[in-house]
């Protein structure tokens, strides 16, 4: 057998995968290893880097999980729980050099023979980074990177995000494994900040958080069985049963919403068009998943939902999307993260309401410099206030309504196929209305943070 290393496009199959993490965007070739029998081995990847300079109000939180208070008249500003504090500073100012909202990827393709019609593909993906956690010799640092604490050698860490078979034929695509979820995963691959930094994680280890929070909550990546139909003049539709998440903020990590005795669905469905210089795409997407508790003597159970729509206009180089969700218990930023709260006997929990949209404008130069504008809000309703009072743990996550905006602009060029430069300036508020069970004031605080960087693609 004769092995032959060759610089090609991806095959139909693997690219699919890669639009999975929107990635083959910018890198149209990988190395693809040619074998016996059909069978084709691929590898495709990226590092990135970025310089990073911020400043944020005291108090400031990227997920915007936790509001400022002022609760020693000393205007020192203390986070609920005592999660962490900033005493006595106007604004902290912060450079950092670090991964963007996009880790570092490694991924490893297999693609079967086709036999019957049907097509068999694998992905593993590997998403090491560069940041350092701003500790120099930190050994170990506690935590998991999605949250921004890094893990690992200087809170370097290494996160499995693919894990994926898909089997493809006339049927549509049967497919298995470890991927990015279906709700929200439209809303995160068009977001310009994808390939950038988006919104602040300066403080600690960790990817940035682009604009999860500000215009849609992150879906993360999630064990699953799915069915995507074939493609009917543009019309397809995917729906997916999820491994079950428990409520992770529940009354301060309580586990009285820690039953799970059904799957999660998730679903969504498309429809693509393309005309005489350019394209739409409409689409729409929703989640369900009931919640209970395990012990005997609680009753409380919540229910949660989303739904939401976007669509996508290309034409003459201009870009328009827009993205706006609704829907019960999703959390502010990631999902099922503080969206439902219990009483202290856990006989009443409620599901906070939530939505945000975003909008974004794109225009491209000579198909290689992207200029772009963006703005986005997610908001949370306060939990009613029998829930609060009977809580264990009131505070400042569930008595008040939250509103966490953005705007972006940003440039992205493409030096080669296999290079990217970009360089985006954000704007970010959290604003906490009136505690609804204290009665204190609302708050605000704010972050610009301006950031310079670039891919490498193979």
């Amino acid at each position: 057998m004769v092995i032959q290393f060759k610089k090609t496009r991806l095959a139909a199959a693997v690219a699919t995968a890669a639009v999975t993490l929107g990635l083959s965007t910018a890198a149209n070739a990988v190395v693809v290893v040619g074998g016996d029998n059909g069978w084709e081995v691929s590898f495709d990847g990226n590092v990135n880097a970025f310089y990073m300079n911020g400043d944020h109000d005291e108090g400031f939180s990227g997920t915007g999980w936790t509001a400022p208070v002022n609760n020693d008249g000393t205007g020192t500003f203390v986070l609920p729980g005592n999660v962490a504090a900033v005493q006595g500073t106007d604004q902290l100012n912060t450079s950092r050099i670090n991964t963007g909202f996009l880790p570092a990827f490694f991924s490893f393709n297999v693609k079967s023979p086709t036999v019957n019609g049907m097509t068999g593909t694998a992905r593993i993906s590997f998403a090491p980074q560069i940041s350092s956690g701003n500790t120099k010799f930190n050994a170990y640092q506690n935590g998991d990177s999605a949250l921004g604490t890094g893990a690992g050698t200087q809170g370097s860490s290494i996160d499995m995000r693919e894990v994926l078979v898909n089997l493809e034929g006339g049927f549509g695509t049967a497919s298995f494994g470890r991927t990015l979820s279906i709700f929200g995963r439209n809303a995160i691959l068009k977001d310009m900040t994808l390939f950038g930094v988006g919104g602040s994680n300066l403080q600690g280890g960790g990817t940035t958080f682009g604009r999860i929070g500000r215009g849609y909550t992150y879906p993360d990546f999630n064990a699953r069985f799915s069915y995507k139909t074939p493609n009917l003049s543009g019309f397809q539709a995917e729906v997916g049963l999820y491994d079950p998440s428990v409520e992770q903020l529940n009354n301060r990590g309580l586990s009285m919403l820690d039953q799970t005795d059904t799957p999660r669905f998730e679903a969504e469905a498309n429809y693509t068009t393309a005309f005489s210089g350019g394209s739409l795409h409409f689409w729409a997407d929703a989640l369900y998943q009931d919640l209970e508790s395990s012990n005997r003597n609680m009753a409380g159970e919540a229910t949660v939902h989303g739904w939401g729509v976007g669509a996508e206009g290309k034409y003459a180089g201009f870009g328009l999307t827009g993205y706006y969700y609704g829907g019960q218990g999703l959390g502010r930023s990631l999902q099922f993260h503080g969206g439902t709260a219990c009483d202290a006997l856990g006989q009443v929990c409620e599901e906070a309401d939530n939505d945000g949209y975003y909008v974004q404008g794109t225009y491209t130069f000579n198909g290689k410099t992207k200029l772009g504008m963006s703005y986005g809000v997610s908001t949370e309703e306060a939990f009613g206030l029998a829930t609060i009072a009977l809580s264990n743990n009131a505070d400042e996550r569930m008595a008040r309504d939250v509103e966490l905006s953005m705007w972006t602009i940003g440039v992205y060029h493409d030096m080669t196929s296999w290079l990217k430069l970009i360089a985006e300036y954000s704007h970010q508020k959290n604003d906490f209305g009136e505690n609804k069970f204290s009665g204190s004031t609302g708050t605000a605080t704010e972050a610009d943070i301006f950031s310079v960087g670039t891919f490498f693609f193979w």
